[in-house]
């Protein structure tokens, strides 16, 4: 008798977005970092997570298109990731739109501050939603 391959449970959200506030040493600048990650764990390889950003005026657009294989001979499991760095930002509201290549697309709120202990807000994000979004605030 077969035995039938088990599936795992699908999840509730398929990628993950870190966004933290950090300084840059080399650059002697601050910035905010989007770490996007998938919640699927590859066998074969920790893949790249392909993604292009454009910014207008107070609107971040994040569209990821797909994945890429790492370069290098070593195969290692894991799941696919990207990090994008804002650089020149400003203490202000953001609109953030992470689009995906098949046409879901999810938004939400991002607000800035000069303060240590939470400099970044999220808020208004859709219900509805294929992405988690971590701050550095949350615990």
């Amino acid at each position: 008798m077969r035995t039938k391959k088990v599936k795992a449970p699908p999840k509730k959200f398929e990628y993950l977005l870190y966004i933290s506030k950090a300084h840059d040493e080399l650059k002697k600048k601050d910035y905010i970092s989007f770490r996007f990650e998938t919640t699927k764990e590859f066998l074969t390889f920790q893949y790249i997570l392909k993604m292009d950003f454009r910014q207008e005026d107070n609107n971040l657009f994040f569209n990821i298109l797909g994945f890429s294989a790492p370069i290098g001979d070593l195969s290692r499991s894991g799941t696919a990731g990207t990090e994008y760095r804002l650089y020149d930002f400003k203490n202000t509201e953001y609109c953030i739109i992470v689009d995906k290549k098949d046409s879901d697309k999810s938004k939400f709120k991002l607000f800035i501050q000069r303060s240590k202990l939470e400099p970044i807000k999220v808020s208004h994000v859709s219900k509805k939603s294929f992405i988690e979004i971590k701050s550095q605030n949350d615990s």
